[in-house]
């Protein structure tokens, strides 16, 4: 689907773009259709996920270049085809005839050029991207400080009716690329995903946790995972529960802003508890199914 795009054009930049202005647009356009913007409107969602592709691309130099010499190749030909008016129409079947012998040739490096692209962004999904992780984390800052200031009296409402969990599964295999860090770069990009706990015991499932549950039925309803090893995912929450107001939260990665030793502790033996719980949740899912 990337290399049919103009990822300049959907973020209204030039091709000659540097970074932090290909960024500043990304979160410009983002904010307006993020999911947690527009939880009923699908249109919103694939416009992000296209947003994020895009990013993704085109701050790393290497896909960036894949994708850009694709991208000419493309521009290049369809220039070709509309400058074919009345008088040199009646010269295309002269044309191909002289082009045939280069007909080959052009598309086995159009091929290439495209594989090249097509192996860019493999590697950008198996090592996940740094600048897309950073612009999401910037995204859901914004959106936590404008639903802190829609609250009435600055009240921050906390808590969830349900757990916002998804149960992913996939084949088992000794070169699976499924890891707790792999699965959690994934699922990050529909929001901040809380934990991730792999079924150790019978291995090829696990149980991925958010904060919120709009991010965990996007996931639900987008994700499959590596193209060599699908992903099944399979929502853990009911379809009617409803869906509080953002909270702000300190995400278990970042540094506490009181640096309270104390309460640091006990935020961490709250999340190994809650960890175990998954554990056995997970466990007794599996024997029962």
């Amino acid at each position: 689907m990337i290399k049919r795009k103009d990822l300049y054009l959907l973020l209204e930049v030039e091709p000659e773009a540097d970074e932090k202005t290909i960024k500043k647009a990304y979160r410009k356009k983002a904010l307006t259709c993020h999911p947690d913007k527009n939880p009923d409107n699908k249109d919103a969602v694939a416009l992000f996920h296209e947003l994020s592709d895009a990013l993704e691309v085109l701050t790393d130099p290497s896909s960036r270049k894949a994708y850009d010499t694709v991208l000419k190749a493309r521009k290049a030909n369809e220039l070709r085809i509309r400058a074919l008016d009345g008088k040199r129409r009646k010269l295309k079947d002269q044309l191909e005839q002289r082009e045939h012998e280069a007909k080959f040739e052009e598309q086995f490096t159009r091929k290439s050029d495209e594989e090249k692209l097509a192996m860019e962004i493999e590697r950008l999904r198996r090592e996940g991207s740094k600048q897309l992780e950073e612009e999401q984390l910037y995204m859901r800052e914004q959106l936590a400080k404008e639903a802190a200031a829609a609250a009435s009296g600055g009240e921050q409402h906390r808590g969830r009716e349900q757990p916002a969990r998804v149960k992913v599964k996939w084949s088992k295999s000794d070169d699976s690329p499924y890891t707790s860090e792999s699965l959690e770069r994934i699922f990050s990009k529909y929001g901040t995903v809380s934990a991730v706990v792999i079924n150790k015991k019978k291995g090829g499932s696990a149980l991925v946790e958010f904060n919120d549950l709009s991010s965990a039925k996007m996931a639900s309803t987008i994700e499959t995972g590596f193209v060599e090893s699908p992903l099944k995912v399979k929502a853990l929450f009911s379809e009617e529960a409803s869906i509080p107001v953002l909270a702000t939260h300190t995400d278990s990665r970042t540094i506490p802003q009181d640096n309270d030793f104390e309460s640091l502790v006990l935020r961490k033996l709250r999340q190994e508890e809650e960890r175990k719980r998954l554990i056995a949740q997970m466990i007794a899912e599996d024997e029962n199914s």
